[in-house]
């Protein structure tokens, strides 16, 4: 290589070594598919420590806060699930979504990236859970999967 591309070289890995990156994971996520409208937000500052989340599933609508999520982490993501139906001695039904690990903020040569979309699966769940003798017979976790697109952003409160 020759003594001024190896100047140029080193003057970018120099350049590049000054420049640092800043990442945040998002708090705020919007996911949208067909009759399907949800929304994630939380905030575990001192300030606010809130966590909300919306779906709306056709005509239903269902609010839960944090207590009532649960959050499993996988290779895949967050997996967020939290009941929407409970009828004792006959059903539950979950439903949970996958938040992959998202990281936004500033790039090594600065540019910002503040939000982030992808696509992921909304999924109801029904466990059978009849009040009956012996083994329930039959799939007991049925799913319905359902497509959803998200964007993934970091913002102060929506709230």
């Amino acid at each position: 290589m020759s003594v001024k591309k190896t100047s140029v070289v080193m003057g970018l890995l120099l350049g590049l070594g000054f420049a640092q990156a800043y990442a945040d994971t998002p708090n705020y996520y919007e996911c949208n598919g067909k009759n399907i409208a949800l929304t994630f937000f939380y905030d575990h500052s001192n300030i606010n420590n809130a966590t909300l989340l919306n779906l709306d599933l056709g005509k239903a609508k269902y609010s839960v806060d944090d207590k009532n999520i649960d959050t499993q982490a996988t290779v895949m993501g967050d997996v967020k699930s939290f009941t929407i139906k409970f009828m004792p001695d006959v059903e539950i039904k979950k439903a949970s979504f996958i938040i992959p690990t998202i990281n936004l903020g500033t790039n090594l040569v600065g540019e910002l990236i503040n939000e982030a979309k992808f696509k992921s699966q909304l999924v109801v769940t029904t466990i059978a859970t009849p009040f009956i003798g012996g083994a329930y017979i039959g799939v007991v976790n049925a799913s319905k999967y359902y497509d959803i697109n998200c964007k993934a952003s970091l913002v102060a409160s929506p709230l």
